[in-house]
């Protein structure tokens, strides 16, 4: 699973070792997996200054392998073994934790990165704290061969990269705008709809996340169009009609309260229905993807379906 090397991402790798354990019937795995894979993710998106990092777990039954590469640079672990887990409280323990849970584990720099990995069995024995092994050791890597299967891979061709970027600082900006405002006008006051919002985007964060990092790429390499792909849980698809929804109802409440948040221009009411439409139609109907020029030819040009 590819992702943005950045914390909001974190909930997204968790999420995707849990659901692949349980399918794979290692329910007893599930705990140390997602502490393993939390603490790896964050060091990722903390210190690699790499735009992605690439999240995998490979079947070793009965064990399972996690890793996680990123385009960063080593960080030199101390020789001498940190403080034990227990006393360091849930931040500031780096990779000590994946030492104590980990049958084995390691750092392997190479010239295009580095990967971290790790190696459980599940067997309930804490480990000594030591220096990471630097290698794989005789097994590899397996290539990962399937998501979970409620995971799916989507694909967006050709979205316009300044339109998606608009469209995506217009949400951050109205929702910091609308949870500023205590009304009680209305059956759904600004507030309500701000953090009605906020929970919408927070939930498929490390998608959307995805996306906004290959935009600002595209942007800054001067593209106007660039593919997008981002993984996520097939269920998530739902949480997209509900985005919009709000969305559309952020624009007719900003008349009537005079938002400083702009109005969606219907370029960015149509890129967002396409987002909408383009997601929960391949992740629930296996779609084929559309671009986004081809999708608003069918709808006679104007990005809706025809009257």
């Amino acid at each position: 699973m590819r992702l943005a090397a950045e914390t909001a991402s974190v909930p997204g790798a968790r999420r995707f070792v849990t659901d692949g354990l349980l399918e794979w019937g290692r329910s007893h795995l599930v705990d140390d997996a997602a502490l393993c894979i939390t603490e790896m993710a964050a060091n990722s998106a903390l210190h690699s200054g790499s735009p992605y990092m690439q999240v995998r777990m490979s079947d070793l039954e009965p064990g399972v392998r996690l890793s996680v590469e990123d385009d960063g640079a080593l960080i030199p672990l101390p020789a001498v073994a940190p403080p034990p887990v227990a006393s360091q409280g849930t931040t500031g323990r780096g990779l000590a934790i994946v030492s104590v849970l980990a049958k084995s584990w390691g750092i392997e720099e190479r010239v295009d990165g580095r990967r971290i990995w790790a190696d459980l069995v599940g067997d309930g024995v804490e480990y000594d704290v030591r220096p990471p092994i630097v290698a794989y050791g005789e097994q590899g890597m397996p290539e990962p061969v399937a998501l979970p299967a409620d995971w799916v891979t989507v694909r967006l061709p050709r979205c316009p990269v300044y339109l998606g970027l608009q469209i995506d600082q217009r949400l951050d900006d109205l929702v910091r705008e609308l949870q500023l405002i205590d009304s009680e006008d209305g059956p759904t006051p600004p507030r309500e709809l701000g953090e009605l919002i906020e929970r919408l985007v927070t939930r498929p964060a490390f998608a959307r996340h995805m996306g906004r990092r290959i935009a600002l790429e595209a942007a800054a390499a001067g593209l106007e169009h660039v593919d997008i792909e981002m993984t996520l849980p097939r269920e998530m698809s739902a949480l997209l009609p509900e985005l919009l929804a709000a969305d559309n109802l952020a624009d007719e409440i900003g008349e009537t309260h005079h938002l400083l948040t702009l109005r969606s221009t219907p370029e960015m009411v149509s890129l967002r229905t396409w987002f909408t439409e383009s997601i929960v139609g391949q992740a629930e109907n296996d779609a084929e993807p559309v671009a986004y020029d081809e999708w608003v030819r069918a709808r006679g040009g104007r990005g809706e379906p025809p009257s």
